[in-house]
């Protein structure tokens, strides 16, 4: 069971982020973060579920995008997630060490257009993501997926389906 003084901390802190970022920050009042880092910019948007939690540093960035994770899911060490146009995380999720997802890349052709492409991430409820997985702009995930550890991710994965890339 957690500790008292650690909800109470909790409490505080979303208070803050809620105070700072006004209507760009919601959460649920129940959330057990440890080392959360919140950055909102421009018209971005950050709003969490309830009884999320985390183990060790926590990145959530809306660069101008909107970052929505649902109730009950837990981060550990050291994820970071970053949105400049979309990324929804539902219900249930479990997202190991040193999580990537962002649902941008940088234009490398440099053509004179935008600084950056960007498209919409979804991840489906119940999913588990192993650690140092990498997911890309434009990437589905459906329900009760399984992504395993190292994998970098891009694309439709359907509902209980798994990823697992073997290196040699």
């Amino acid at each position: 069971m957690r500790s008292p003084v650690l909800y109470l901390k909790n409490f505080v802190v979303v208070g803050i982020k809620k105070i700072r970022y006004m209507s760009r920050f919601s959460a649920g009042m129940i959330q057990t973060f440890d080392k959360l880092h919140v950055e909102i910019h421009g018209s971005g948007r950050v709003k969490l579920g309830s009884f999320n939690q985390n183990r060790g540093n926590l990145y959530l960035v809306a660069d101008g995008g909107e970052l929505i994770i649902g109730d009950h899911c837990f981060f550990n060490t050291g994820t970071c997630i970053t949105a400049t146009e979309q990324i929804i995380i539902g219900d249930n999720c479990k997202i190991g060490n040193n999580v990537v997802i962002v649902d941008h890349d940088h234009n490398f052709k440099n053509d004179g257009e935008k600084e950056f492409i960007s498209s919409k991430i979804e991840i489906g409820q119940g999913t588990w993501i192993g650690a140092n997985v990498t997911i890309l702009r434009g990437t589905k995930i459906g329900p009760n997926a399984v992504i395993g550890a190292g994998s970098v991710v891009k694309g439709v994965i359907p509902e209980g389906g798994k990823v697992i890339q073997k290196r040699v």
